[in-house]
């Protein structure tokens, strides 16, 4: 009987947990399960979109191959408004803005550059596009706008392409011994590196005095 009514009363208090907590033990299940799913979904989903992102850039490339330039930019645009977060998003605008450079589009160009500023996570990209994006700003005649955007960044291992560039712009602007300070920073920095084109650079200056 003591058996009994402790099973009873095990029964009565597990009713009334149940009635106390049970919609908050499904809404767990729930969720839980949720999770679950949703995070296979989530990178099942990722991977499509990289795998179709993928075949749309190889395609992309087909046609710089080839030469149609109307076909990759209508390309890598689709790529950029569909498939923004991977990067072939980001290989794309890079496409189009040399495309709009030798089309002579340069505020197109600066556009494409500043998405890839604006939304890649790797500072690979972020380094190539800044360094482009300054060279498209020289060439339209705004030197110190694109030494400003050159200056606001740790070039870390970039440094030879960011003060050989810098000299560039400072050639440009009249400012021999920058330039000069410039070259040799870079040609320091890349001390291991192929810099034929560099000494060039700094030979045409000729002696501090020049």
């Amino acid at each position: 009987m003591v058996a009994l009514t402790t099973e009873e009363e095990q029964i009565e208090s597990i009713k009334k947990w149940w009635k106390e907590n049970g919609t908050s033990v499904v809404v767990g299940l729930v969720v839980g399960f949720g999770i679950l799913i949703g995070g296979n979904y989530w990178v099942q989903h990722n991977a499509s979109q990289r795998q179709n992102a993928s075949l749309e850039f190889s395609q992309l490339q087909d046609d710089l191959q080839q030469s149609r330039s109307d076909a990759v930019m209508t390309r890598g645009e689709h790529i950029i408004n569909h498939f923004s977060d991977t990067p072939y998003a980001v290989l794309s605008a890079f496409a189009i803005a040399k495309l709009k450079v030798d089309d002579g589009d340069l505020l197109a160009a600066r556009a494409r550059l500043q998405w890839v500023l604006d939304n890649s996570k790797q500072m690979e990209f972020q380094h190539m596009a800044r360094l482009r994006m300054a060279t498209v700003m020289l060439a339209e005649g705004n030197g110190d706008g694109a030494l400003a955007l050159l200056e606001t960044v740790d070039a870390g291992e970039y440094l030879p392409l960011y003060e050989a560039l810098k000299g560039d712009i400072y050639v440009a602007l009249s400012q021999p011994d920058n330039a000069r300070s410039a070259y040799e920073k870079a040609l320091k920095a890349n001390d291991k590196g192929d810099n034929n084109l560099l000494q060039m650079k700094l030979d045409d200056l000729g002696g501090e005095d020049a």
